[in-house]
C-alpha cells in the first residue's frame, strides 16, 4: 500500500490562531490517523481518523501520554529510546501491533516526525498511522493462492510424468516437443524433448500423422480416437508396422490461438491383430456352420425318403394289402410305424435347425390370437397328458382378447414343444399349466428389441426341475437335462434350441426359471399386436442377403459418421432442458462410448452383408455392443441420471443417426439403393441397445 505523506521535519511550526485552525481542518480531512504531541509525549492534537482508528474521542485523549493511550508491542525501554531519538530530531517509521480502546489489536504502519520551532529545537512530534490489516490479509491470500497454484502445478506435472498413458506436448507450427512423460519415451524408444516432430521422427513424413497435427494446430479442433498404422523405427533402426490410437487435444491460449497440442498415444497393434484374427475365425466358423447346416439339410431330405417309404409300407401291411395279419404281426407292424413316425419327427427337428442356422427359415408377421394359439397347442398334448395322469390347467382368461405379432404355426410349434417337454418330465399326478398376460416390463434375462408391450406365455410344471449349472446350456443344440444312458425321455436335444431361435426369429425370446425337485417355468416372449394392426396384410421378414438391400451401405455409412454423431449428440444433450443431468456432465462423459458403439454396429452390419449372415443374429447383437451398452447404463447411474433421461438420450441418438446415415448413403452410393429395410434393422439394434443399457442402469442402482 502507498505510504502516507509525512511533512519534512525541517519545516518550522507556525504560530497564530487562524493558521492553527486552518491546519486542524486540513488534518481532519486526511484519511490517516494524525496524532501530535509536545516534546514530552503529551497529546496536543488528535484528528477524526485517529478517533475512528483507535476508538478514543479527541476530548478524551488531549493532555494524556500518547504511550498510555496508544500502547504498542514496544517495551517501555524501547518506547523511551524512540522518544529520545525523536527529541534529537530523527525521523522514524515502522510496523507493529497496536491496541485500540476496546482491547482489540491491529497491525499499524506508523511514521513519527519531529516538529521544530524557529530555533530548530524539537517542540513536538507528529505521528501518522494507518491500519495494515486488509493489506496484510490480501498479501496472505495472494501467497496462499500462489502456493496452491504451485502445488496444483506440481500435482498435474506429477500426474503427467507418472501417468501410464503415453502423453507429450508439442508447441508451435513446427510441432516442437516441449514435454514428454516416461510412458511416451518408452513407447517411441527415443528422446524427443526440444526436437521438432519430423526431426525426431523423420520416418513419419507422408504417413498422414503430421497432416492431422497441422490441421489440429490450424483449426483448434480436437482429433479423438484416431487409429492409424504407422511405420516406425525402433532403437536398432529397424522399421516395423505398428498400430496406434491417437488423440490430439489443442490447448488454446488466452487470446484463443492454438499454440500447444497435447498428444495421447496408445499402441493397439496386439488388439488389432487379435481383432482381425477374431474376424477371420468368426468368418471361418460361419463358413463351417453354414456347411454343417447345408449337410444336415441334405441328409435330412435324404433320410426322409426311405423313412416315408417304411411308414407307407407299414400302413399297407396294416390295411391287409399283402394278406391278413396275426395279432402279433399287427403289433409288430404298429411298432414299425410308430418308430418311423418318431424318426420322422427327429429328422424334422434336425431339418428345422439346419434351416434356422442357414438363414432359410422364414416367419410370417401377422396378428395372432393368444387364446386360439394356446388352445391349439394344448389340444396337441391333451392325449399325452391324460395317458400320464397329469392335470392340464389353462389359466389364460386374463389374456382372452390379447393378440401377438408373429407366425401362428411357429408359435404353436414352440408352445407344443414346451408343453410336450413339461408332460414328458412331470411324474404322474403332477400338474402342467399355461398362462398368458401383456406387460411393458419384461424380465431382465429376456433379450428383447424395442420397447414393447410384450405378450408373455408361461408353461409351468411340477416336474423334476433343472440343476442350476445346466440352465445356461439347455438352449444349446443336442443338450438334454438328463443325459444319462438310462434316461426315460427320448429326443435329440434340439427342441429348446429350435424354440428359442424361432422366438428370436419373430423378435421375441424364450427364457426359463427352474427349481430342482420342484419344477420349471418356460416363458415365451413375443411382441403384442397394436390395436390398429389386426387388418394389416401379412408380410414376411427378409432372411437372405438379396432380400435386405443396403445393409452393407448403411453399415459403412454408420462407421463414417460415428464421430460427427457423437459430437452432435454431446451438443444436443448439453442443450436439452429435459436433461438437467447432462448440464452437470462434462462433454467427454456425454460422448463416452458413442463412437466405439456405433462403429461396432456398422462393422457387424458390413460383416453380415458380406457373409450372407442371418438378420436374426443382428438382433442378438455382438458381445462388444452388449458390454458397451451395459457399461453406458451403469455410468449414467453413477452420474446421477434418471431412467427417463437415459431413455431420452437414446431417443436423441436415434433422431441424429438415421437421417445422417440416410444422407451419407445417398451422397456416397454410386447406384441409388433403397435402404429403408436396412435402416429399420439399425433402429432395432439401437432399441436393443437401449434395453441393455437400461438393464445395466437398474443393476447399478440395485448395487448402490
Amino acid at each position: 500500500m502507498p505510504e502516507p505523506h509525512v511533512p519534512d521535519s525541517a519545516a518550522p511550526a507556525q504560530a497564530g490562531p487562524h493558521s492553527a485552525a486552518y491546519l486542524a481542518q486540513l488534518l481532519d480531512a486526511v484519511e490517516q490517523a494524525v496524532i501530535a504531541t509536545n516534546a514530552q509525549g503529551v497529546i496536543v492534537f488528535w484528528n477524526r481518523c485517529a478517533e475512528r482508528l483507535y476508538g478514543w474521542r479527541a476530548d478524551e485523549v488531549l493532555g494524556r501520554d500518547v504511550v498510555e493511550v496508544v500502547p504498542s508491542e514496544m517495551s517501555r525501554e524501547q518506547a523511551a529510546d524512540l522518544m529520545e531519538r525523536l527529541r534529537a530530531g530523527e525521523r522514524w517509521q515502522g510496523e507493529f501491533s497496536v491496541r485500540r480502546r476496546d482491547g482489540s489489536r491491529f497491525h499499524a504502519w506508523v511514521a513519527d516526525v519531529p516538529v521544530l520551532d524557529e530555533a530548530r529545537r524539537v517542540v513536538g512530534i507528529v505521528g501518522v498511522s494507518s491500519d495494515l490489516t486488509a493489506h496484510l490479509e490480501a498479501q496472505e491470500a495472494v501467497a496462499r493462492a500462489e502456493n496452491e497454484t504451485r502445488r496444483e502445478r506440481e500435482r498435474l506435472w506429477s500426474v503427467f510424468r507418472h501417468s501410464p498413458a503415453a502423453m507429450t506436448l508439442v508447441r508451435g507450427p513446427d510441432l516442437v516437443f516441449e514435454l514428454a512423460n516416461a510412458a511416451y519415451v518408452r513407447l517411441v524408444q527415443r528422446e524427443v524433448v526440444g526436437r521438432a516432430l519430423l526431426d525426431a521422427f523423420p520416418e513419419l513424413a507422408g504417413q498422414g500423422i503430421v497432416e492431422l497435427l497441422d490441421d489440429a494446430y490450424r483449426t483448434g479442433r480436437a482429433q479423438v480416437g484416431i487409429e492409424r498404422k504407422v511405420r516406425l523405427a525402433g532403437r536398432d533402426g529397424e522399421v516395423a508396422d505398428r498400430v496406434f490410437d491417437f488423440t490430439f487435444q489443442p490447448l488454446p491460449e488466452d487470446d484463443g490461438r492454438t499454440e500447444r497440442i497435447l498428444l495421447q498415444v496408445s499402441e493397439v497393434t496386439g488388439q488389432v491383430h487379435a481383432r482381425r484374427g477374431a474376424e477371420q475365425a468368426r468368418t471361418a466358423a460361419d463358413d463351417a456352420n453354414r456347411a454343417k447346416s447345408q449337410f444336415l439339410a441334405n441328409m435330412s431330405h435324404e433320410l426322409r425318403t426311405p423313412i416315408n417309404a417304411i411308414t407307407g409300407y407299414a400302413e399297407l401291411l396294416e390295411l391287409g394289402i399283402g394278406g391278413s395279419l396275426t395279432a402279433q404281426q399287427r403289433h409288430q407292424v404298429e411298432r414299425i410305424r410308430s418308430s418311423s413316425q418318431h424318426l420322422t419327427t427327429l429328422v424334422n427337428e434336425v431339418l428345422d435347425l439346419a434351416k434356422v442356422e442357414s438363414g432359410q427359415m422364414t416367419a410370417e408377421r401377422e396378428p395372432v390370437s393368444v387364446s386360439d394359439v394356446l388352445a391349439d397347442a394344448l389340444a396337441l398334448v391333451q392325449p399325452q397328458s391324460v395317458r400320464r395322469g397329469l392335470r392340464l390347467s389353462d389359466r389364460t382368461a386374463d389374456a382372452h382378447d390379447a393378440a401377438l405379432v408373429g407366425d401362428r404355426d411357429r408359435v404353436r410349434q414352440v408352445l407344443a414343444n414346451l408343453l410336450s417337454n413339461a408332460v414328458k418330465f412331470t411324474d404322474p399326478g403332477g400338474r402342467v399349466s399355461v398362462c398368458a398376460s401383456v406387460t411393458d416390463e419384461p424380465d431382465g434375462d429376456a433379450r428383447l428389441p424395442g420397447r414393447g408391450p410384450w405378450v408373455r406365455m408361461d408353461v409351468e410344471d411340477t416336474g423334476m426341475g433343472i440343476p442350476p449349472e445346466r440352465l445356461s446350456t439347455i438352449f444349446e443344440p443336442f443338450v438334454q437335462v438328463d443325459a444319462s444312458y438310462t434316461r426315460q425321455a427320448g429326443g435329440t436335444g434340439l427342441g429348446l434350441t429350435i424354440s428359442r431361435r424361432l422366438a428370436r426369429l419373430m423378435e421375441g425370446d424364450l427364457t426359463v426359471r427352474s427349481t430342482l425337485g420342484r419344477g420349471s417355468c418356460f416363458t415365451l416372449w413375443l411382441p403384442a399386436a397394436p390395436e390398429a394392426e389386426p387388418g394389416q396384410a401379412r408380410r414376411r421378414w427378409p432372411r437372405a442377403p438379396y432380400e435386405m438391400p443396403g445393409l452393407g451401405e448403411v453399415g459403412r455409412a454408420l462407421t463414417r459418421v460415428a464421430e460427427p454423431v457423437a459430437e452432435e449428440l454431446g451438443r444436443r444433450l448439453a442443450d436439452d432442458p429435459a436433461l438437467p443431468s447432462a448440464s452437470r456432465t462434462d462433454r467427454v462423459q456425454l460422448q463416452d462410448h458413442t463412437t466405439t458403439f456405433l462403429v461396432e454396429i456398422g462393422l457387424a452390419m458390413i460383416t453380415l452383408d458380406e457373409a450372407g449372415g442371418e438378420p436374426a443374429l443382428m438382433r442378438d447383437g455382438t458381445e462388444i455392443q452388449r458390454v458397451i451398452s451395459e457399461r453406458h447404463g451403469s455410468q449414467r447411474a453413477r452420474l446421477g441420471w434418471s431412467e427417463d433421461e437415459l431413455r431420452r438420450e437414446f431417443g436423441v441418438l436415434r433422431d441424429i443417426v438415421v437421417p445422417l446415415v440416410r444422407d451419407e448413403v445417398r451422397e456416397r452410393a454410386e447406384v441409388q439403393v433403397d435402404v429403408d429395410v436396412a435402416l429399420g434393422v439399425l433402429e432395432r439394434l439401437l432399441q436393443q441397445a437401449e434395453v441393455v443399457s437400461l438393464r445395466g442402469y437398474r443393476h447399478s442402482r440395485q448395487r448402490e
